[in-house]
């Protein structure tokens, strides 16, 4: 125990106290004639609840349980931590774009109370008079999620697409709970939005436009 109180991390620390009280258990068994059953008692709640919140420090740390496509999810997320990202993955809606039209994302210069990232596909986007596709890996709705602006493009993602929806007041919610996390989650979606602003918005990987991509933005329109 003394060893663990000058450890600052909390896994070893929490994982000393936790060897030291079976030591005292043993001794109030051993030791005492008749063992000190209410020490025993106490020490053994007390193991519990180290137990329990070592399991949510690790839970913190790691993508333990995360599914395939949640852990994709998460490299997204480069600011957060795991359990910053758990708390996100909590809000967020699994989509796939089923409309044969396309599914409409976004509308130019309309408010959106959503932000969402393309997970699977290529979705079609229209800014101002310039048509082109963005592929998967890339956030929308991000601008308006920060600035709290009407959006800056029209997005329209095609049938088979699938993306991830999260609610706009619901994560600016969360962030307030948890200042760390609104912190890196505005850190991550504003070096995002900083590759994207300005008059000649088009990112790197941006793709030129297709007949059918012009189609689904027209038939947005």
């Amino acid at each position: 125990m003394l060893f663990a109180f000058f450890i600052r991390d909390e896994l070893p620390l929490r994982s000393l106290i936790i060897v030291s009280t079976v030591i005292y258990i043993a001794y109030y068994y051993f030791a005492l004639d008749p063992p000190l059953w209410d020490a025993i008692v106490t020490s053994v709640l007390m193991i519990f609840a180290n137990c329990y919140v070592l399991a949510q420090v690790l839970l913190e740390r790691t993508t333990f349980r995360l599914s395939e496509d949640e852990k994709r999810l998460f490299d997204a997320f480069e600011t957060l931590t795991p359990g910053q990202f758990r708390r996100i993955l909590k809000l967020a809606h699994w989509r796939v774009a089923e409309d044969p039209e396309g599914t409409v994302l976004t509308r130019e210069a309309e408010p959106s109370g959503a932000l969402f990232y393309v997970f699977e596909g290529i979705i079609s986007v229209q800014k101002g008079e310039r048509l082109f596709r963005l592929p998967e890996g890339n956030f929308v709705g991000e601008i308006a999620f920060v600035l709290k602006r009407k959006t800056t493009a029209t997005t329209v993602a095609p049938e088979g697409v699938r993306y991830v929806e999260w609610d706009a007041d619901a994560l600016r919610k969360l962030g307030r709970r948890h200042p760390n996390l609104g912190n890196a989650l505005n850190a991550l979606l504003t070096r995002d939005l900083a590759k994207k602003l300005g008059a000649s918005y088009r990112p790197d990987d941006a793709l030129p436009p297709t007949r059918e991509t012009v189609e689904l933005l027209e038939a947005a329109e």
